[in-house]
């Protein structure tokens, strides 16, 4: 591959949502990466609209092909623009994103910088100054979301691989076999794909250039964030029969032994009942406009909660047809999510940078602190996470093991590198005190 200009194929998947799919096509005309190097494509899943007639009328600055398909799937249409797509570099996009002009330029940077990499964009809603309660939580989720991913120490999971723009090596793509199909239009293909590019260590990275305004409020609305609970809790099974590894940490556990009274119940009536619980949630469903209207923010967020949770189960349910069949879907995986993976024992004594260094040579899944003799802790191995880096190791410290590192600091001194900067200002304090005693 080129690695200053690789050509760069741009995959849109769309749905009957032409005049999207417009504002998405023409956002890439000011792109700063040359023109001529890139190319789209378009794969219009099942549209009954104006999006074929639309695509046929298009006049595009750049090379533009448009396929047609009729699988109503996110993963199969990604994937057959991937099979048609001539570029080196893959990027997949969202039809209801907005590219900035630096969008393209800023993938293919990050790709020089960090070849073999899966580079993210972020997307964060386009603000449209809306105050309900889903449009403001929503557009706090993803602001978060981003900001996180954009953090150096952030460890990222195989959760944070997220599609809607999304770039890769053609060549990679095609050797991990690109989404699994089988997720159909149940969603969670990308964090399926995202487990798989972890287990071939392959790294992820925020391009924090190559942003892109998702106009999900055209779409976007409470009733749909509890469809899409549904297919969370459809392709969390998915993702469950593919990586038996990543069981205890699905939210399926939940409800192989739901904790509090109210989930015992859904739980007993949702497999024995479920008409009877669609037609309580329909209800509840009502209720959330009347708490908004009082509002009522802390028993809208936990009723949503709830109802997002009933929604959940249903998608399970969905899947897994019976509660019995729950207990042997859990008990198929590891009874932890801790559990394997490669580790190393680090002695924090010897400095911080020492042990960053180490951490970035071996990349373990878990690590053994100590400190000299004493034992600080254990960074266990989690499931779905990238490997450990350097940059990891200071955060962690002090969200998880302040207290006891701050012990066998009582105890043995502070690190060697610590030493020697901490040298002036005790000499400095000395002479203070001094000064106050004559």
């Amino acid at each position: 591959m080129n690695k200053e200009n690789p050509t760069v194929s741009v995959i849109i998947p769309s749905h009957n949502r032409s005049s999207s799919l417009r504002r998405a096509m023409e956002a890439l005309h000011s792109q700063t990466y040359p023109i001529d190097l890139m190319e789209v494509t378009v794969v219009a899943d099942s549209c009954i609209d104006d999006t074929l007639a639309m695509l046929q009328e298009y006049k595009a600055p750049f090379k533009l092909q448009a396929i047609e398909v009729n699988c109503r799937s996110a993963s199969i249409a990604r994937n057959t623009g991937a099979a048609a797509a001539t570029g080196e570099l893959l990027l997949f996009l969202d039809d209801d994103i907005e590219a900035m002009p630096l969008l393209v330029e800023s993938h293919v940077q990050a790709h020089s910088l960090r070849p073999g990499c899966a580079v993210m964009g972020p997307y964060p809603p386009k603000l449209q100054g809306g105050t309900r309660f889903f449009d403001v939580e929503v557009r706090a989720w993803w602001e978060e979301k981003f900001y996180q991913m954009s953090r150096s120490d952030h460890r990222f999971h195989y959760q944070d691989l997220l599609s809607g723009n999304l770039s890769l090596d053609a060549e990679l793509f095609a050797r991990l076999d690109g989404f699994d199909s089988a997720f159909g239009n149940c969603g969670g293909e990308d964090y399926e794909f995202g487990l798989r590019l972890l287990k071939a260590d392959v790294s992820f990275v925020l391009a924090e250039g190559a942003v892109g305004y998702h106009y999900e409020h055209e779409t976007n609305n409470l009733d749909r964030s509890f469809r899409r609970s549904r297919q969370e809790g459809r392709s969390d099974v998915l993702i469950g029969q593919r990586h038996p590894e990543l069981r205890p940490t699905l939210h399926i556990k939940d409800y192989e032994t739901p904790y509090s009274w109210i989930d015992k119940i859904l739980v007993a009536v949702a497999f024995f009942w479920p008409a009877v619980v669609g037609w309580l949630a329909a209800g509840v469903r009502k209720s959330l406009d009347l708490l908004e209207s009082l509002g009522m923010r802390g028993t809208w967020r936990w009723l949503r909660a709830k109802l997002r949770g009933y929604w959940y189960l249903r998608g399970v349910i969905d899947e897994i047809k019976s509660r019995s069949a729950i207990s042997s879907f859990m008990q198929g995986g590891p009874a932890r999510a801790d559990l394997g993976g490669h580790e190393i024992n680090i002695d924090l004594q010897q400095g911080w940078e020492a042990a960053e260094n180490l951490l970035d040579a071996e990349r373990p899944a878990g690590v053994y602190l100590y400190y000299d003799q004493l034992r600080v802790g254990h960074i266990f191995p989690q499931a779905g996470m990238e490997p450990l880096r350097g940059a990891h190791l200071r955060s962690i410290l002090a969200l998880y093991f302040a207290e006891p590192l701050a012990r066998a600091i009582g105890v043995n001194g502070m690190p060697r590198t610590a030493e020697k900067i901490e040298e002036k200002p005790t000499v400095a304090f000395e002479s203070y005190e001094l000064a106050i005693n004559d």
